[in-house]
């Protein structure tokens, strides 16, 4: 570390200026209680169902957020029972936060408040904490390994490490995005204008899932020099390295076909297997409608293979020394789940998908460099994948534990 040791302050001031002049997370605090309280609903789904991380795990936890912004998404984890220490480097959302904490956490005066970049932050030797929480905030720095196992190092033996970061997959239609940016803007000023012009209906999206300022988005996504995104391989390694084993994910990453039983020995790690990953991530690179809309197409393909397979495994289901079985019957729907099984080739969407977005990246970075903006936004206009709706999966999370030796 101490050889980037300049980088790393040089992209953290940066960094800090960008997100100065507009903060990435802005916690409207107008919010009447009724929209607070479905606020931390939704928050409660999000850790029990797609994380597996009940509110109760937070139950009389010592747990620090780094990169904890303006307190929004540590607030209620104080309220499921956590005592909070925020580490935040930029005194302008710390501000925030307190004032966050002092309206809505129970006990205001059992959470901490400190001014601190990842790599300054120290505790007395041998401290650490139940919970280590830490999303959105690594691909904004110059080492994001080394802060990586940095927090990681601070996650007490027996202890979760809740991370979260934009996917380099997911952000590629983001990274094409930037490329068209800076080529034709080079003060924040100029790519606001630019990003509004080129990116209007990706800004429109944003802006209604998320409560926040255009401007404030576009500093996010595009104003923002450090935008240095892990893959899933790259994540799973730093874990593997810190000695941290994966808990849970979301979106979830590892292919559906394991089959080995709980009691099965020695237990496997799909998650250290090559290759476990890219079928995830490459749907995370073409996301563009919600999965509500994208799942039914490829489930659509495999309504064969599903009919003869409940009639095959019905068939005989239940079978015991009184049942009188049609060697006839039992091959005929043998028979006809084999021949269904061309079924199989349900990804054929996501393949199709695939080369229409290639085929318009191709072209997308061929009109940039023709530097006639008002061609690329006509271009923009009419893609069928690339820039459109959801623009790929910009945030995976992944959670760890530590096993106790």
């Amino acid at each position: 570390m101490s050889k980037n040791i300049n980088n790393i302050k040089k992209v953290e001031g940066e960094t800090l200026k960008t997100f100065q002049e507009e903060l990435p997370s802005q916690y409207f605090s107008h919010k009447t209680e009724a929209e607070y309280q479905d606020y931390v609903r939704n928050a409660e789904f999000v850790y029990r169902e797609l994380f597996k991380f009940p509110p109760q795990m937070f139950r009389d936890a010592d747990l620090v957020d780094f990169g904890a912004g303006t307190g929004e998404n540590t607030v209620y984890l104080a309220n499921w029972g956590a005592k909070c220490t925020l580490v935040e480097m930029n005194p302008q959302a710390q501000s925030i936060s307190k004032e966050v904490f002092k309206k809505y956490a129970r006990n205001f005066d059992d959470h901490k408040f400190i001014c601190s970049s990842i790599f300054d932050y120290t505790l007395a030797s041998g401290e650490q904490y139940d919970i280590v929480h830490c999303r959105g905030v690594l691909s904004h720095t110059a080492a994001n390994e080394v802060a990586f196992q940095k927090i990681a190092s601070l996650v007490k033996p027996g202890g979760f490490l809740i991370f979260g970061d934009p996917n380099k997959a997911g952000g590629f239609q983001n990274m094409l995005q930037r490329f068209a940016v800076y080529h034709f803007a080079s003060t924040p000023d100029e790519m606001v204008e630019v990003s509004e012009f080129l990116f209007k209906e990706d800004i429109d999206r944003s802006e209604k899932f998320i409560p926040r300022t255009r401007r404030a988005i576009i500093f996010d996504r595009w104003v923002i020099q450090s935008q240095d995104d892990p893959s899933v391989a790259e994540v799973v390694s730093w874990m593997s390295n810190a000695g941290l084993r994966l808990y849970s994910s979301y979106p979830s990453f590892t292919l559906p076909l394991l089959g080995d039983s709980a009691h099965h020995k020695p237990k496997f790690d799909a998650t250290l297997l090559a290759n476990h990953s890219v079928l995830a991530e490459l749907v995370w690179l073409l996301q563009t409608e919600s999965d509500s809309e994208a799942f039914p197409k490829f489930t659509k393909e495999l309504t064969p293979l599903t009919e003869a397979f409940t009639n095959l495994t019905s068939y005989i289901a239940n079978l015991n020394k009184n049942t009188k079985l049609d060697v006839a019957r039992f091959q005929d729907l043998s028979r006809e789940l084999s021949n269904s099984s061309a079924s199989l080739n349900f990804l054929q969407p996501l393949r199709d998908k695939l080369r229409q977005a290639l085929k318009e990246a191709d072209e997308f970075v061929s009109l940039v460099q023709e530097s006639d903006l008002k061609k690329l936004r006509k271009f923009v206009e009419n893609t069928k994948v690339l820039f459109k709706d959801a623009c790929g999966v910009r945030h995976a999370d992944f959670i760890a534990y530590k096993p106790k030796k």
